[in-house]
């Protein structure tokens, strides 16, 4: 009887030892990733996703670690979303405008002047809506994670926009988007696709008239020292979207899908704090440099509206009716 309870007690307490041994190598294991952006760390872009690294190291105990490349380093934009896609880099934050290459129905965020304000725009993205979109991510194999936001895109130009008619003609530089070269067409305006990099030059030597741009990057690239006036159109919201390649995220245990998603939620709220603060500052450096910025009057938004229209009927036949009426639902319901 003493042979066998003693064996019993050593059973136990090595039993005790190896789940103790076992409990421990899961806990002392680590995630190393890539985060990467085209974007240089001077931005919303960038302390958005360094936000997120350190949150998550902070909330996983040093278990996941993310390793942040800002500038490209990584690749461009359409890289970037290609390698998340494909699994080959775990995070990416970036604008959504490269995506709509692989998730078409992105088309639904360049409906021109959709949103009244950042407010209204964040309470839509927070809501249903958000599920809706993060749903047609998915069917390209992307897990949506958060949207901050770099406030609205705006006009710079050397001509004072008053009237529908001070549109006609200006030369304005775009991004090269389908949807984007069709609203400036609209307003009359001659929309230029043009590299980025080439923009200051070309403001400088008359080759464009204007470009659009937030004023984040107005200021981080002193277009402002070209340009007399800057336009509130507030034509687009520059959305900033942090995502993951599907499958890696589904593949992770569940406590650690727990902590990305809550990190991804501090993260944005934290980056659009950030896009706020630096927009006042960015306005009083325009301000400071001698330009302008200019108020649209009412008259003047509801003309661009009815023009934006013919936009809209693009964007509908592309991606059809039920996503462009669900987010104008959505934000007819927080307005």
């Amino acid at each position: 009887m003493r042979k066998f309870i003693t064996f019993i007690l050593i059973f136990c307490i090595s039993s005790l030892v190896l789940a103790a041994c076992n409990n421990g190598d899961a806990d002392n294991s680590t995630y190393s990733f890539e985060l990467a952006m085209d974007s240089p760390e001077d931005t919303v872009t960038y302390l958005f996703g360094k936000k997120f690294a350190e949150l998550v190291e902070e909330k996983s105990k040093g278990k996941i670690k993310i390793t942040v490349y800002s500038s490209g380093q990584l690749g461009g934009d359409r890289e970037i979303c290609e390698s998340v896609q494909n699994g080959d880099i775990a995070f990416v934050v970036q604008n959504t405008a490269p995506q709509v290459n692989f998730v078409p129905e992105l088309a639904v965020f360049d409906l021109p002047n959709l949103f009244p304000n950042t407010e209204v725009a964040r309470k839509v993205l927070d809501g249903p809506f958000f599920d809706t979109i993060a749903e047609k991510y998915e069917e390209s194999n992307i897990k949506l994670l958060a949207y901050a936001d770099q406030g609205f895109r705006v006009m710079t130009t050397n001509k004072k926009i008053e009237t529908i008619e001070d549109f006609k003609g200006q030369k304005i530089r775009t991004m090269e988007n389908p949807y984007h070269l069709a609203y400036w067409e609209a307003l009359g305006a001659n929309p230029t696709p043009m590299a980025f990099a080439e923009v200051y030059l070309g403001l400088q030597q008359g080759t464009i008239d204007a470009q659009e741009n937030p004023y984040e990057v107005i200021v981080a690239n002193r277009f402002y020292e070209q340009q007399k006036y800057i336009i509130n159109t507030n034509h687009l919201i520059h959305l900033i979207s942090l995502i993951t390649n599907l499958q890696l995220f589904n593949d992770l245990p569940e406590e650690d899908q727990q902590i990305i998603l809550e990190a991804a939620e501090e993260a944005k709220v934290w980056a659009r704090e950030q896009a706020d603060l630096r927009v006042e500052s960015r306005i009083n450096t325009i301000i400071e440099n001698g330009a302008e910025i200019i108020e649209l009057d009412d008259k003047l938004k509801g003309e661009m509206a009815v023009r934006a229209n013919i936009v809209y009927t693009k964007i509908r036949s592309e991606i059809g009716d039920e996503l462009v009426d669900s987010i104008l639902k959505a934000v007819s319901d927080v307005l």
